[in-house]
């Protein structure tokens, strides 16, 4: 302990320590904060216009429960409080959905339309500052570690003083480790409190994600920090060692992201959404027909032995509908669904192409501890489908159950617009986060163990 005060002392006293730690908790100032301003206003925009869109729903005409049905509404995806510190998917998925009959509408209103130049710079959030100059941070405080001594000559001195070469590595990492956590994870930990004292958790776990989520970046810069010791172990001067780690953090940080990326688009190819809405349309289309509606018409009638709709026991129109949306619904179930899980096959290819970079399984490892990903959207867009169901059959049913003689039409008002519950939307729990996150904390940790395992046989030959 006494070897990791000393080290700490001195590191302490570097003039890098205070500007890299200066500029970092700027960076992550300025994006954090500016993240929390705008969550804040579109906590406030969703609040009021999910109220207004409730009274609109509750104020309309009296009219057929189909038309109240067709009349629809707006529901919005509440933002994860913890999208402050990673946005993760939530700019490109859409905020909002109209519910109404028939159809499985798509989300609308993407955030990454209203971007700024930093966001479109790929340094917009926390989570992209920490992927990206973190370890850079890490790289100066950690390149001089034996380098420069053995540069001036000092690291014989402490070598002959009978300082064992893994005590004095333990010593240094161990000191500029904790000098990262005051200057990374302290910031980090202050936007996250912010972000969950100013948000109803809702089910959200906050403070076990928040700890969880600053853990992963924090081990993500001890990663870097090894590198540039690693490096620092090899090299003669410490300009050497700079240079090296510099181009390994080109490489790690904006390279092989993209080689990863561009392997797993042709490994694991998309899945088109186009053919998927296409072959939905091609479907549904022969059922829609006139002679489809009179097939199915007369199938009714014979299974309830009647020869005209005024004898069935059920009006005809609702019965119909109710089995029209129940073909649509197995529909929609067995499209978006293969849909929905060809994405999230290119989310775990992703994450294993974590291997190829450490910025790549961070961001899959951020994503999902956060909430962001896009297995919390795909949750959100079925929890909104099944509530749009719940409508559909309210109304359906309110329909085939009255049936009404004679050509007249069905009637309904406010009592039965109350019946329906305001959208209610839930996020998938910790627990399955962390399920989702152990490919992507697994490669991270390999990382993390392949470095430090080149680290030890060179400790072991460390001399002057």
């Amino acid at each position: 302990m006494r070897r990791i005060g000393a080290e700490l002392a001195l590191c302490l006293q570097d003039a890098r320590l205070r500007w890299v730690g200066a500029v970092l908790a700027l960076l992550l100032a300025v994006a954090g904060l500016g993240a929390w301003r705008d969550a804040v206003r579109y906590g406030q925009d969703v609040d009021a216009v999910t109220a207004a869109e409730r009274a609109r729903w509750l104020g309309q005409d009296a009219k057929n429960p189909h038309s109240a049905d067709h009349f629809g509404l707006w529901v919005f995806k509440p933002s994860a409080p913890l999208a402050v510190l990673d946005p993760g998917s939530e700019p490109y998925t859409g905020r909002m959905v109209r519910v109404e009959a028939h159809v499985f509408n798509d989300a609308v209103y993407r955030a990454v339309q209203e971007a700024g130049p930093l966001a479109r710079a790929g340094l917009g959030s926390v989570a992209d500052i920490v992927g990206l100059v973190v370890p850079l941070g890490a790289i100066l405080l950690g390149f001089s570690a034996f380098a420069a001594d053995r540069e001036r000559g000092t690291l014989r001195l402490a070598l002959g003083n009978g300082i064992a070469p893994g005590r004095l590595f333990a010593g240094r990492f161990a000191a500029l480790l904790i000098a990262l956590v005051l200057v990374v994870g302290l910031p980090l930990l202050g936007i996250g409190a912010l972000a969950a004292m100013s948000r109803d958790a809702g089910g959200w776990q906050l403070w076990p994600r928040l700890l969880a989520w600053i853990a992963a970046q924090l081990a993500y810069a001890a990663l870097f920090l090894l590198v540039a010791m690693l490096v620092s172990l090899r090299a003669r001067t410490a300009g050497h060692a700079l240079a090296a780690a510099l181009a390994i953090w080109v490489g790690l940080c904006i390279a092989a992201p993209r080689l990863a990326t561009t392997a797993v688009e042709a490994f694991v190819p998309a899945v088109s959404y186009r053919e998927v809405r296409a072959r939905l349309d091609a479907e549904m289309r022969p059922h829609r027909t006139a002679e489809a509606n009179d097939g199915r018409t007369r199938e009714i009638l014979a299974r309830y032995g009647v020869s005209e709709a005024d004898e069935l026991p059920v009006d005809l129109r609702g019965l119909m509908m109710v089995e029209n949306d129940d073909h649509h619904f197995a529909l929609y179930d067995r499209e978006f669904g293969a849909f929905f899980e060809g994405i999230a096959a290119r989310e775990r290819a992703f994450a294993w192409a974590g291997l190829l970079s450490p910025r790549i399984a961070l961001q899959a490892l951020s994503q999902t501890l956060a909430g962001t990903d896009f297995a919390q959207h795909a949750h959100f867009v079925w929890t909104v489908e099944a509530y749009r169901r719940s409508i559909s059959e309210r109304m359906n049913t309110e329909i085939r159950d009255r049936p009404q003689r004679g050509g007249t039409t069905l009637v309904a008002g406010p009592e039965l617009w109350r019946e329906i519950p305001p959208f209610a939307h839930a996020p998938l729990p910790l627990a399955r986060a962390l399920a989702d996150a152990a490919v992507p904390a697994l490669v991270l940790a390999l990382w993390l163990a392949g470095v430090g395992g080149l680290c030890v046989p060179l400790v072991r030959r460390l001399k002057p």
